[in-house]
């Protein structure tokens, strides 16, 4: 079942899509929108930074809120922090639209120096390496590359890899929330290599993020690099001035 932030984001963009309000014009505030789909503002606030993360609507301190953009497109926001815990690319994106992954490697590696690092682990230690290309709707939009510490997940079955979310199974199965997540964002270029997994001429722009993901107790599990097509993904920061 979707969950309600979802449906009520989902009901304010269809709104805005229908030309409801203008860009430009001010929507009703938290609190009226809170009472009109019968939720807590806690809930209500979750669909407005969703819509404020894709870029319907912009938040003017003490002035209120006020779309920005009428038109929908295939663009997707990286990492728009609106849950409890860090939710991974299925959980992140399946309320949009059809997220599917096809397996390229797993297998298990000794940890060189920089993923000991960055794992806080031993060099030499077994690590898996995933590889994934990762889908939406059916077509490729990344590629995925995942050193997950051996000693926190001991066995990561293919079939969670293809058609499951691997950051829901790590939470089964280690019984703890993921809640930390440190990233670096640069921008580059497709290689032949990447270019082909993506079905994609080489050359194309993309989004490269690396980081760190931790369970809630500090315990450093994954070290990835996921390679994003820069026509499919955008970043929106926020910044408010004192």
């Amino acid at each position: 079942m979707t969950a309600r932030y979802i449906q009520i984001k989902n009901a304010i963009k269809k709104q805005i899509l229908s030309n409801t309000w203008q860009v430009g014009e001010k929507i009703p505030s938290e609190r009226e929108l809170a009472v009109t789909y019968g939720v807590t503002r806690v809930t209500l606030q979750k669909a407005m930074h969703m819509l404020e993360q894709e870029g319907f609507i912009e938040r003017i301190h003490g002035k209120g809120m006020f779309v920005t953009r009428s038109i929908e497109d295939d663009v997707f926001m990286l990492n728009d922090g609106t849950s409890d815990s860090v939710q991974g690319f299925s959980r992140e994106f399946r309320e949009q639209a059809k997220i599917s992954s096809r397996l390229i490697c797993h297998q298990l590696l000794p940890a060189d120096r920089i993923i000991a690092r960055n794992l806080e682990i031993n060099e030499g230690e077994p690590v898996h390496f995933i590889r994934r290309v990762r889908l939406i709707d059916d077509e490729p939009v990344l590629v995925e590359d995942s050193w997950i510490n051996r000693g926190v997940i001991p066995v990561i079955p293919s079939r969670i890899l293809e058609e499951g979310s691997l950051y829901e199974y790590i939470e089964h199965t280690t019984g703890k929330k993921i809640k930390f997540y440190s990233s670096v964002i640069e921008g580059d270029l497709f290689g032949e290599e990447l270019a082909a997994l993506l079905s994609i001429p080489p050359g194309r722009p993309m989004l490269k993020v690396s980081g760190v993901t931790k369970l809630e107790d500090g315990t450093a599990f994954n070290y990835s690099f996921s390679y994003n097509r820069a026509d499919k993904f955008k970043i929106k920061n926020n910044w408010v001035g004192k």
